[in-house]
């Protein structure tokens, strides 16, 4: 199989609630070119078992050029903090991080990995500097390097989700000047903000597709699986499923409002004018055309694969693009190279 001499070094898998992705990417970019790309379905709450099984499978018939992984995570067990401080050298640095992340953070930072990136703004002008601070469990990050490093794979990076789509995005030419991404999947929706000279702002809201396929189940009494056959393909078809993917909708924007506002506030006033929407569940019809009405601002589907040259000999290039709203985050984990 044909290679491209400039490989990324890093082959995004995204380790889903209900599938697990891979994309492999090679080029700059400014050219990147498609080198492998496969998503597998696993039932929820899936065992590590058959986490493994599915990467196996994601993996199968693959002629990667590395077996060097980019993965990512969310929710609960991860925490992404601003902070500000005078101007510190690195060990005062290091202590300042650890207690003010005890005093915001609600697990033990004894039992966390942790990371920061200082922000060059313009408090850096002013003897201030502003640090993007990370911390995440142990148990998370080691649940998820040891199901890859079972498959043979040699994880080397793990990130957040909102900020490895947040990379991604900044890359594109054109964009606003303060602009946000909302990443619906499966159980929830990661969103992130980004400004330059400023911290981004990311957080997790805990909605995302399985709650439109329970309020359509619910609201037709039919089974889950019917539902979420109506939900992909024509929610509108019934008005009761119509109402009730609004009634989510509804929740989801208010909880989005929300993290905006409170941006706005941070930020000095700051306004996101636009979303850039990706996951799974951001394929349901309308629904960014309701969130865009909904909450006031311009909402873009949008993939990290959009920009990506896909070479129609090789690749079934329609196949790709109906992949590229699930495949969002792995793709975006492609784009990272290896820190070493």
């Amino acid at each position: 199989m044909h290679k491209s001499e400039q490989h990324r070094g890093l082959v995004g898998i995204d380790i889903g609630s209900t599938s697990v992705k891979l994309v492999e990417l090679s080029g700059s970019p400014q050219a990147f070119q498609l080198e492998n790309i496969s998503v597998v379905a696993v039932p929820e709450e899936a065992s590590s078992a058959t986490y493994g099984r599915a990467i196996s499978l994601v993996l199968e018939g693959k002629d990667l050029a590395t077996n060097r992984i980019a993965t990512s995570i969310s929710g609960r067990k991860v925490a992404v903090r601003g902070m500000r401080f005078p101007a510190l050298g690195k060990g005062e640095l290091d202590g300042a991080l650890r207690y003010e992340g005890s005093q915001v953070i609600a697990f033990e930072l004894h039992d966390s990995y942790l990371d920061h990136r200082v922000i060059e703004s313009e408090s850096s002008q002013s003897n201030l500097m502003d640090v993007l601070f990370v911390a995440a469990r142990k148990e998370e990050v080691n649940a998820r390097t040891s199901v890859l490093e079972e498959a043979g794979l040699e994880p080397r990076v793990v990130g957040v989700d909102a900020l490895v789509l947040l990379d991604a995005l900044l890359m594109d030419e054109g964009l606003p000047e303060t602009c946000g991404v909302i990443n619906i999947g499966a159980l929830s929706t990661s969103i992130g903000i980004a400004r330059e000279g400023t911290v981004p702002f990311v957080r997790d809201i805990e909605i995302g597709g399985n709650n439109y396929t329970q309020a359509i189940a619910d609201a037709l009494s039919v089974p889950l699986e019917d539902a979420e056959k109506v939900k992909i393909v024509e929610p509108e078809r019934e008005l009761a499923s119509a109402r009730a993917i609004e009634r989510v909708t509804r929740q989801l924007v208010g909880e989005l409002s929300r993290s905006l506002m409170y941006y706005q506030t941070r930020g000095s006033g700051t306004h996101v004018d636009s979303l850039f929407m990706c996951g799974g569940t951001s394929t349901i019809p309308g629904l960014g055309d309701a969130i865009s009405e909904m909450a006031g601002l311009q909402v873009v589907s949008w993939s990290p694969l959009d920009g990506v040259h896909v070479d129609d000999a090789r690749f079934d290039v329609e196949a790709v693009r109906k992949l590229a709203s699930i495949s969002s985050l792995a793709a975006a984990l492609a784009m990272k190279q290896d820190p070493n």
